[in-house]
């Protein structure tokens, strides 16, 4: 995966972009200007959370910036053509040896707050007390309520362009996270109640530090925003985190349903609405690592996901160009064995090592790997 840019549409370091004030002077104070432009700069912080993603998954492996630039300056070629032009990509594409270019827009970018507060005196006496009597009233007999409440909302919407073969547009994906944070409460004297998204707390008096259970909240408050930097790991934390999270997490699955491979998860649903059966289903998977000089130091990007067992053995195969020998363009592709491999562990749901049994030397990074699953015996028999 090569993730050229994340273009920046939100207006969010504008004075009226963030969007965490509804009206008043201060909404510039609090998110307007360059420094926050400077703290939160979205273009390059939706790229680096989306590589990681992207890396995350073990199916995927997105390239470095540098490697990207290195490969634009080698074709003499700039960002703003590679955004326009097709041939452009394609020249990236076969420079970088990767099969889709992804180039992003950040539509909006926000937190919006509602909040309100109202406060009161109480009388507490005898039964014949009354408000009209309070200035008679010892002051041990007055007190308070307080009556708080404030929803945070946070919005993150995102459009994503993939590229594929001959730098042509393959799909966009238009997708979109909302995350809200609200609290209610009231305090009488010493009591204090207080209801979130997360539950109800309820405290009397001044609790010891050490028995208090203070559930964690999202982050929202514009003075504390202003010091997290983005993509860190207190940003997680904030309402603007979760949106985000959310958001990346939409991107990957439709990077899933556009090139590949399909959600095990999806198949098996599939699977039992429309038979009872199993199902004979292929495990496909590729190449990530293959060490030119050590053959059981190879990995694959298929694991207890797709049901592999150790010693299972693998077809690997490499796509071989289709060339029309008058104009040397590529028409096609040719799927061809070249080796066979074996799987010797297994590590996470998306990953084991193999060692290469057959083809080695030939065997490189990017080839695809494929084994038929095992018929259904009672199938065999009918």
């Amino acid at each position: 995966m090569a993730i050229l840019s994340f273009e920046d549409h939100s207006r969010f370091d504008s004075p009226t972009g963030c969007g965490c004030i509804p009206t008043g002077g201060l909404i510039g104070k609090i998110f307007g200007g360059t420094k926050r432009r400077t703290d939160w700069d979205l273009s390059s912080g939706f790229r680096i959370l989306l590589n990681r993603k992207l890396a995350e998954t073990g199916v995927y492996e997105p390239l470095t910036q540098d490697e990207i630039m290195d490969g634009m300056a080698k074709l003499r070629i700039s960002r703003r053509s590679i955004m326009s032009n097709a041939e452009s990509r394609d020249k990236l594409l076969k420079e970088l040896n990767t099969e889709v270019i992804i180039i992003g827009d950040v539509r909006k970018f926000n937190q919006e707050r509602v909040r309100a507060n109202a406060s009161r005196s109480l009388i507490e006496g005898s039964s014949g007390s009354t408000g009209r009597n309070m200035h008679n009233m010892p002051l041990g007999y007055m007190t308070g309520y307080q009556m708080v409440g404030y929803v945070y909302s946070a919005t993150v919407n995102l459009n994503a362009d993939f590229f594929g073969a001959s730098g042509e547009k393959i799909a966009t994906r238009k997708v979109s996270a909302r995350k809200r944070h609200q609290l209610g409460g009231a305090k009488i004297a010493a009591f204090q109640a207080v209801t979130t998204e997360q539950g109800s707390e309820f405290r009397l008096g001044q609790s010891p530090k050490s028995e208090e259970k203070k559930k964690l909240r999202p982050i929202v408050d514009p003075a504390l925003l202003r010091k997290i930097g983005f993509g860190s790991p207190t940003f997680n934390r904030t309402l603007f985190g979760l949106a985000t999270d959310e958001a990346l997490d939409k991107i990957v699955l439709a990077l899933r349903e556009v090139i590949g491979p399909e959600l095990v998860a999806d198949n098996l649903n599939s699977a039992s609405k429309n038979s009872q059966k199993p199902v004979n289903r292929e495990i496909i998977g590729k190449i990530i690592y293959a060490d030119p000089d050590n053959p059981d130091q190879c990995y694959i990007n298929i694991g207890s996901a797709q049901s592999v067992t150790v010693q299972q053995k693998l077809v690997v195969s490499t796509a071989e160009p289709l060339v029309d020998p008058d104009t040397n363009e590529v028409l096609g592709y040719l799927s061809k064995k070249i080796g066979m491999i074996e799987v010797t562990e297994i590590q996470t749901d998306r990953l084991s090592k193999v060692r290469i049994i057959e083809g080695f030397g030939k065997i490189k990074k990017g080839d695809e790997v494929k084994a038929a699953a095992v018929e259904d015996p009672e199938e065999k028999e009918t």
